[in-house]
């Protein structure tokens, strides 16, 4: 029904500071990172920038990319990590947000967060312009449907990947068999 419009929203829209607090990571450098360690270290970029055996930031949390080319980048972590001097994330979310909710509308918006950017050689968003952006939300019991939703087709698109990933693997066994 929402697909097709038979069921719409009335959303409000409110600035992410009135329902999150915006905080940066602490710099972890690199000769204090770890190639293994028991939490990774997010410091801007859409990977792990190395691993450490302490954590600044609890799972489920929303961070937002703060500096370098990707700046901007949305990501959801479910596990415990560090959050380093590079990256957003966000905490303390109202009572009346479900934060999966929070990070789909995030990521959807994701384009118009990396028009943020300022500078040049190595570019960044500023803590305001980020603590400005407008969320479209709902009343609660209809996030977390809607969250539900998208982590369900999260899950089955995941699911088709390692798919994609086992008949890869597979393929390429079969041509070795067959030209070797």
């Amino acid at each position: 029904q929402i697909f097709t419009q038979k069921l719409r929203f009335d959303f409000d829209e409110i600035r992410l500071k009135s329902i999150s607090k915006i905080n940066k990571g602490k710099q972890l450098n690199k000769e204090h990172m770890l190639e293994i360690g028991k939490f990774y270290v997010l410091n801007g970029g859409q990977e792990p920038s190395g691993y450490t055996d302490s954590w600044n930031t609890s799972e489920n949390t929303v961070t937002i990319s703060e500096g370098g080319n990707s700046c901007g980048f949305v990501n959801f972590n479910t596990e415990k990590f560090w959050s380093g001097g590079h990256c957003y994330y966000l905490n303390k979310l109202s009572e009346n947000i479900d934060v999966y909710y929070l990070y789909s509308y995030l990521k959807f918006i994701e384009p118009q967060i990396m028009r943020l950017r300022v500078g040049s050689g190595l570019p960044n968003i500023q803590k305001g312009d980020i603590e400005n952006i407008k969320i479209k939300i709902l009343p609660k019991k209809e996030q977390i449907k809607i969250s539900n939703l998208l982590l369900s087709t999260d899950n089955k698109i995941s699911s088709i990947e390692s798919q994609k990933d086992s008949f890869e693997i597979f393929k390429k066994g079969l041509l070795q068999q067959m030209f070797v």
